[in-house]
């Protein structure tokens, strides 16, 4: 995930900052290797050093969900916030003279980036990514919103010692402190045979809003099933039917649930209050078969099976 949010820095700066080239960009640290690479080269390069990892405990958010997905029933959680930090500075290959002096060319570049980057808040990879790129991204890190936070009040607390651990060579130079919050989502765990999980129970409290319950309030469930064909006969065993259209429906013909299956057939319907209800599949070149019967919350174990028949 680290490699991807480099690419999104590297190519804001390339795209807002006169005259710098992806090239000229490194996330190596800024050491003794940094500046002989530097000075073998020309014109004024950026380091962006990657220096710290924390998590932003404020955006935690203890959430599962479970949905269809092309891998059947998952399991889904809200991924972790990470604040990356880095120090970013201006290295000119140029020495000082008469005619180009080099200092001031890097404080010409770290302004640049440094007025770029406070415009930058959020950086979306959508907005700033080629489509080429996007498409070796993640989903949910295409339209994702990654907060950005630029040379805050109280600075980098380790500077002194991270020029110090960086080579000899090396000397002090001012740094845009730069912090970027990245979703981190865990992998989905694949879920077999669920057929509905109680989610929470809440009570109504005063003022009409809701809040936890120690299980004596509504109760909310999510259902799963099973789409088959079972068109071929009895002597022709069921096959999934992927894409399906599901569709839940009260007593009254109201439509409460909607979801697709995935390629084996499994789907969930999620958020479901107690009662009865009728579940309608279709799916292209199948004859639609008579709605089936849906109890919430139902056995267990018994899973629901919706067949074409």
């Amino acid at each position: 995930m680290i490699d991807i949010l480099d690419l999104i820095i590297r190519e804001t700066l390339v795209a807002g900052v006169p005259g710098l080239t992806s090239a000229r960009i490194g996330f190596q640290p800024p050491d003794d290797d940094w500046r002989q690479r530097v000075g073998a080269s020309t014109g004024v390069w950026v380091n962006c050093a990657l220096v710290d990892l924390r998590e932003d405990r404020h955006m935690r958010m203890n959430i599962r969900r479970r949905i269809t997905s092309d891998a059947g029933i998952v399991e889904r959680r809200e991924p972790a916030r990470i604040r990356c930090h880095y120090l970013i500075t201006a290295w000119n290959a140029a020495k000082d003279s008469a005619q180009m002096p080099a200092t001031e060319q890097e404080h010409t570049v770290l302004g640049a980036v440094l007025a770029l980057l406070l415009d930058a808040d959020p950086l979306v990879a959508s907005a700033i990514l080629t489509p080429e790129q996007l498409a070796k991204l993640p989903s949910t890190l295409r339209e994702a919103e990654l907060p950005v936070e630029v040379v805050p009040p109280e600075g980098f607390s380790k500077l002194a010692e991270f020029w110090g651990t960086v080579g000899r060579a090396t000397s002090w130079r001012p740094a845009v402190y730069l912090i970027v919050t990245m979703p981190v989502p865990e992998p989905d765990r694949r879920l077999d045979g669920v057929v509905h999980t109680v989610l929470t129970s809440y009570d109504a409290y005063e003022g009409g809003s809701t809040r936890a319950s120690d299980g004596h309030g509504e109760q909310l469930a999510d259902v799963g099933g099973l789409v088959l064909d079972a068109t071929g006969g009895p002597a022709v065993p069921a096959v999934p039917v992927a894409d399906a259209d599901v569709v839940l429906v009260d007593p009254a013909g109201r439509e409460v649930a909607r979801v697709r299956s995935g390629d084996d057939g499994r789907f969930v319907l999620v958020g479901l209050r107690p009662g009865a209800y009728q579940a309608r599949v279709t799916a292209a070149g199948l004859p639609p078969p008579a709605p089936g019967a849906v109890q919430v919350p139902g056995s267990p174990d018994a899973l629901i099976e919706l067949r074409f028949t």
